[in-house]
């Protein structure tokens, strides 16, 4: 088969998502695969970004996998109006693209609620897989205008596909009524084979510093508790604490990074981080807690715990109804994140010795066999 994959982040920078898990799968599966990147406004490229301003590019990784780079978007792309015109725009070069490869019948599948409106144009089969409760995003930032535009497209994307997957619980219990066909939910996991985990070595900017190493890694944004990062470094001066990954603007970075016990080392290509992950001694998840973080089901906790890691998480929902849930040290409080971590620390044990069966379950391999597995038990549909 032919398959058109919105994915919405690019392929080669930065870690990999679900997006890429599953496209590249598909691709190894048989079926040719044109993934598409993401883009950014006009007034915010930076030659960082792989876009041109109004070419929409095309690359082949392999025999059955193609990139396709759109062009930028339009100044202000968050109106109803001009998310449109690009949309159209985007979907009028793809179809060149698709010609030129002479590629006449496809499936859609698509991470991006956005781009539902061009369902309709698309005779195909189609599939809409959530991993985020993207609406939500702007109703806790206050946005109501955007929330109310995301909501549109969220409920255009799952009531015009034939089958809709997502990554949490709360997700199919929130949007199962956008659809009349069962939504299934395959959470996400680690790309990590467990024996690699006895052999990483410490990267050299971790051996200088101090332990126990507390570590945090992934993005720091608005999403994630900075008060309790704070409240626990403040506290526990003899612990250092290091964070491994991108901060986005509106994490307000100088509340942490003014004590002596941080250590901020930045983002890392992705077959690094399982080196920075195996040199902590113990991980944080410590999203706040809210209705958009009960719905995450979030890649980091499954990566350290496939490194064996102790794990010290926030409540979250979502992620507290899967199986592996039971290796995961959930804190309701401030004082109770503070509390665990001591316990862990005093008890010089920082092996979580999780069944290699569990951990296998989540990796990207048996997740994805699993989808596939579910969607032609469920629809009878065989991918």
């Amino acid at each position: 088969m032919n398959i058109l994959f919105y994915g919405g982040h690019y392929w080669d920078k930065g870690p990999w998502f679900r997006k890429q898990q599953f496209a590249s799968r598909l691709s190894q599966r048989g079926h040719v695969v044109f993934y598409i990147e993401g883009t950014v406004s006009m007034v915010r490229k930076n030659l960082n970004d792989n876009n041109s301003l109004f070419k929409t590019k095309v690359k082949k990784i392999n025999d059955n996998l193609f990139t396709i780079t759109p062009s930028c978007f339009f100044p202000y792309p968050n109106t109803y109006f001009s998310r449109e015109l690009f949309n159209n725009k985007l979907f009028h070069d793809i179809k060149s693209i698709l010609k030129r490869n002479n590629i006449k019948n496809y499936i859609l599948w698509t991470n991006q609620p956005e781009f539902s409106s061009q369902h309709k144009k698309i005779a195909g089969i189609k599939f809409f897989d959530l991993a985020d409760d993207a609406p939500f995003y702007y109703k806790l930032a206050g946005d109501e205008k955007r929330y109310q535009l995301h909501s549109k497209y969220l409920k255009t994307a799952f009531s015009s596909s034939n089958f809709s997957i997502v990554s949490a619980k709360r997700l199919k219990e929130k949007y199962q009524h956008y659809t009349n066909k069962e939504i299934i939910v395959i959470p996400n996991g680690h790309n990590i084979n467990t024996d690699q985990t006895r052999i990483s070595e410490t990267p050299n900017e971790l051996k200088k510093i101090r332990r126990p190493i507390i570590g945090f890694v992934g993005t720091l944004f608005r999403f994630i508790d900075n008060s309790l990062l704070e409240f626990m470094i403040s506290h526990r001066p003899n612990y250092s604490f290091v964070f491994v990954g991108k901060t986005e603007d509106n994490f307000p970075i100088e509340k942490i990074k003014k004590y002596p016990n941080v250590f901020i080392l930045g983002p890392k290509r992705k077959e690094l981080i399982l080196n920075y992950i195996n040199a902590l001694d113990i991980c944080l998840n410590p999203f706040k807690v809210h209705e958009v973080n009960d719905s995450v089901s979030p890649v980091k906790v499954f990566e350290y715990l496939a490194c064996n890691k102790k794990v010290v998480s926030s409540y979250m929902y979502s992620l507290m109804q899967e199986r592996i849930s039971k290796y995961i040290s959930f804190a309701a409080s401030y004082d109770e994140f503070l509390n665990i971590l001591d316990q862990h620390i005093q008890s010089e044990n920082f092996c979580n010795n999780i069944p290699t069966e569990l951990l296998q379950s989540y990796h990207w391999d048996n997740l994805f066999n699993e989808m596939i597995s579910k969607i032609k038990k469920i629809h009878g549909f065989e991918l």
